[in-house]
């Protein structure tokens, strides 16, 4: 009767054991899902030798090492700076990710591009900022307000200043 009870002992030890395997495999994956960094009224510059490229802020941002990624919500703002370090245009949108490897940054919900330079203003609901090459594509509907016409379309490729862009698919070209 005792090697009965100190079997059963045993093999209810061993399945408490592997029944707590998922339990600790779960809180590791929470555990990564959770911010390594929280920062509320978030900005940060970035540089090139002593002249601002870029201005970011971002009332919530959150910062996951594991995921090599950024989060920020609500009123993100991305401003861009000429070789003077003068602001050229302004990126606007409700929330975005910055892949912290390439830098590169995707905006999402009601995103808006102000060119000081052009006069020109582009609104999507969802940008995508390449780094490397500076240029701002999507494929979503876009609508381009410049002085010399309002066009509409779907899917677009531009520098940052919304000099040089080119609609994909043309809905609509009007005159001002």
């Amino acid at each position: 009767m005792k090697k009965i009870i100190f079997i059963f002992c045993v093999i209810t030890a061993a399945c408490q054991q592997e029944s707590n395997i998922p339990q600790q495999k779960l809180a590791l994956e929470n555990m990564q899902q959770m911010p390594n960094h929280t920062s509320w009224n978030f900005s940060m510059v970035f540089m090139d030798s002593s002249r601002t490229k870029t201005k970011l802020s971002a009332k919530l941002a959150r910062v996951y090492e594991q995921r090599q990624e950024t989060l920020l919500d609500t009123n993100v703002v991305v401003e861009f700076m000429n070789e003077n370090s003068k602001r050229v245009a302004i990126l606007t949108a409700d929330s975005a990710k910055v892949d912290d490897k390439t830098r590169n940054m995707f905006a999402y919900g009601k995103v808006k591009v102000v060119s000081d330079s052009t006069h020109t203003t582009m609104t999507t609901t969802l940008l995508m900022w390449n780094n490397q090459t500076q240029k701002l594509t999507t494929t979503e509907k876009v609508h381009i307000v410049s002085p010399s016409e309002v066009i509409d379309g779907t899917g677009m490729e531009s520098d940052q200043y919304l000099k040089n862009y080119k609609i994909f698919k043309v809905s609509g070209i009007k005159n001002p």
